[in-house]
């Protein structure tokens, strides 16, 4: 699916395309029609609803799992797991999405097109939880001339159906002393909630952003500062990790912004992203990534750090 359209933009653009889907009960317009959306980049294909085995000890909203092409996919029904209602659709579809190694196909009602959208057309509200009726797995809203769409936290979902699936917390001989100052940038609550929580433990002192945009800002504060002879880079920022998909500003114009500017140019940065592969890590390099790895391994991350900060 990924292949077959153009998502490899050119690094630092600020764009993404969405495949936009929707979620109804029972082909009933007025029973909860909804429009949402996902990255092409972590869409691997979509296929007419399989024949499912169900297996003891499922989560509630995994409804089966599905043989495709010898591999074993969990399939999770969306509206369930949003709405705690059954997508009833005998002619619903199954988006496959693959991160982090693991594939897991989503049962949606229909899938109805492609969008190429900037990154800033993705609005955070400020309570997400009003709009998914108290669940908060929503990245932002893309604002179209007759409809929204609602922007999937697939990280989320999957953190709460596998919580073995979370960020490990190995901290033997990977923890800092001095008080390191890094700057994060992440959308989904529950993946910045555990970077914070993982890097303090490990000895870091953390800004915490939300998006590229908000870490920016921080950033520019800071050059801003030194600009007036208030110190130097380093007094205020060791490092940056940064996410790809944001609303805002994505974590590649993030590092364009920052390696393209005199005093930042040699400040490191991280992509720590479930995007990360071997199909687009060269957009990565494009734009001065330090280093590219994948959630959710902290162990590595925190190695990864203390090599480039040694460096």
């Amino acid at each position: 699916m990924a292949s077959k359209t153009k998502i490899l933009l050119e690094s630092g653009t600020n764009e993404l395309e969405i495949v936009e889907f929707s979620l109804l009960e029972n082909n009933n317009y007025n029973a909860g029609y909804q429009s949402y959306g996902i990255n092409v980049a972590k869409v691997r294909e979509i296929i007419r609803m399989p024949s499912l085995t169900v297996t003891p000890n499922l989560p509630p909203s995994i409804i089966g799992i599905f043989n495709l092409r010898d591999e074993i996919i969990p399939a999770l029904d969306l509206r369930k797991f949003l709405y705690d209602e059954y997508n009833s659709n005998k002619d619903a579809k199954i988006i496959i999405v693959e991160f982090n190694k693991l594939k897991i196909g989503l049962v949606v009602t229909e899938v109805e097109r492609i969008h190429r959208i900037g990154w800033d057309r993705i609005v955070t509200p400020e309570n997400l939880q009003d709009i998914s009726s108290g669940n908060n797995s929503l990245i932002g809203i893309v604002k179209f001339e007759n409809k929204n769409v609602l922007m999937i936290d697939i990280e989320k979902i999957v953190a709460d159906i596998d919580p073995t699936s979370a960020m490990d917390i190995d901290l033997n001989n990977r923890t800092f002393v001095g008080k390191p100052k890094v700057i994060t940038a992440e959308d989904s609550t529950t993946i910045r909630k555990m970077i914070t929580e993982r890097l303090s433990k490990a000895g870091f002192e953390i800004i915490s952003c939300n998006d590229g945009q908000e870490a920016l800002e921080k950033i520019i504060e800071i050059v801003n500062k030194v600009e007036t002879g208030q110190g130097k880079v380093s007094d205020y920022v060791d490092l940056v990790i940064t996410d790809i998909e944001m609303p805002k500003m994505d974590g590649y114009t993030l590092i364009k912004n920052i390696k393209s500017h005199k005093l930042l140019s040699t400040l490191p940065v991280i992509i720590f992203s479930s995007l990360v592969s071997p199909e687009i890590v060269h957009k990565g390099k494009a734009v001065g990534a330090d280093a590219q790895l994948t959630k959710p391994q902290i162990g590595e991350l925190l190695d990864t750090i203390r090599y480039l900060l040694e460096k």
